[in-house]
């Protein structure tokens, strides 16, 4: 079953954003992840059928830099904010 997360977090100063970035797209090429969203500074949303403890597992090797994160389960049916259109169609396909 898939579900969504959201990966929050705070850089340090040396924070690659661009690296990290990068092996955020390499999860989705490499199946860990199925889907990816990143409308904002230092959050993504993706979607993943792997529980949150095997998710950071796999994430964590790419946030050197990283002082705090957080990976928590989001529920697209239960969601509001202020995004671009693009955003809210990405989230669409998940309130199912």
């Amino acid at each position: 079953m898939t579900k969504l997360y959201l990966i929050t977090y705070k850089a340090s100063p040396y924070f690659n954003t661009a690296i990290f970035h990068n092996y955020v797209a390499s999860l989705y090429a490499n199946k860990w992840i199925s889907d990816w969203w990143h409308y904002t500074d230092n959050a993504y949303i993706v979607a993943s059928s792997f529980d949150v403890g095997k998710l950071y597992n796999v994430i964590a090797p790419g946030m050197n830099g990283i002082q705090y994160t957080l990976i928590i389960e989001v529920d697209a049916k239960n969601s509001q904010g202020w995004l671009p259109k693009d955003a809210w169609t990405w989230l669409q396909k998940y309130k199912n």
